[in-house]
């Protein structure tokens, strides 16, 4: 069984005007991660990568409505109480968000943060927690004798604040970890150090990692699969070495012609680009969402495609005129 197992989610707002049928945001997304495993989820930004996630914490934003299920170790978390959610939150799954001055409470110690889940979830005393917590900020690279666990958040670098929630998200040793575009903002030496310390922490606790991002070279680095979201649909999915070297669908192929080709020799040659934007919900073009920006888009193409690859494998494309494999 899958650690998380994700089937046709739908995320809905209500329409526009009285009367007007849901708009939807998430549409039929299905996703699967093993224990262990690192699962990468890309597309561009209002494709619904975040979306994704918080329903999975179900901390979906108020109006908004979840269909198909959910399952976390077999237990569907959308049908799950409020009591039951709270339980989980933390203590078998936890999010890293990409904005930790936000997910931080500003009037509280870093130390206090990172020492309330193991008093919650684990029973601690108030003293054992504290301890807890100078174990795991020092696990995260926040050293006590350089970094206080009295010290509050606005005293704290980019990065460092970046490792104070990954070390509140990780003290009770969760099962599944979300990361939210978790270098967003960042310098890029630091980033570098933050994917560092995500994958020490995946490897040594044996976590399993949802790792979002628009980002295809953090994906490539941190996820051994992959999943490509367009329109709140998942267009592509495969072995992430497979999907970047031979990408299937031509929205995929697009983000991979967008990135910087400093290894190319290219100097002064302006980047690809995708003509047109995402189609906001209540706006996409029926049948396959980005046929109104696609090259190969057809009568066809007014038709929705199903994921589909070759038999047997994991490589798997919704495209009625999937790009070819190079020879």
């Amino acid at each position: 069984m899958a650690l998380l197992d994700i089937r046709d989610l739908t995320v809905t707002r209500p329409g526009a005007a009285p009367g007007a049928p849901p708009a939807p945001l998430l549409d039929g997304v299905s996703l699967t991660l093993d224990r262990g495993g690192a699962l990468g989820l890309v597309g561009e930004s209002g494709c619904g990568k975040s979306l994704t996630a918080l329903a999975v914490m179900a901390l979906l934003p108020a109006g908004l409505r979840a269909g198909g299920s959910v399952l976390l170790d077999g237990e569907d978390l959308l049908t799950a109480s409020e009591r039951r959610l709270c339980a989980l939150r933390g203590r078998r799954m936890a999010m890293v968000f990409q904005e930790p001055m936000t997910a931080l409470n500003p009037v509280r110690t870093i130390g206090d943060q990172v020492a309330e889940g193991p008093r919650h979830h684990l029973g601690l005393s108030r003293r054992a927690a504290r301890e807890h917590a100078r174990a795991v900020l020092d696990r995260v690279g926040l050293d006590p004798a350089r970094v206080s666990p009295d010290s509050y958040p606005h005293a704290l670098s980019g990065g460092q604040r970046q490792r104070a929630v990954i070390a509140i998200a990780v003290a009770c040793g969760p099962a599944l970890l979300i990361a939210d575009e978790p270098t967003t903002a960042l310098d890029v030496a630091t980033q570098a150090r933050i994917l560092d310390l995500i994958l020490d922490l995946v490897t040594d606790e044996g976590l399993a990692l949802l790792m979002i991002s628009h980002d295809l070279g953090v994906v490539a680095e941190t996820a051994r699969d992959m999943a490509v979201m367009y329109a709140g649909r998942i267009v592509e999915t495969g072995p992430t070495a497979r999907v970047l070297a031979a990408p299937r669908h031509p929205y995929t192929a697009g983000l991979m012609a967008a990135r910087p080709q400093h290894d190319r020799g290219r100097p002064g040659q302006p980047l690809a680009a995708i003509p047109g934007v995402v189609p906001p919900p209540g706006a996409r073009p029926p049948g396959c969402a980005f046929a109104d920006r696609c090259a190969r888009a057809d009568a066809v193409c007014r038709t929705r495609p199903v994921l589909a690859g070759e038999p047997g494998g994991r490589h798997r494309a919704a495209c009625h005129h999937p790009v070819e494999p190079p020879a």
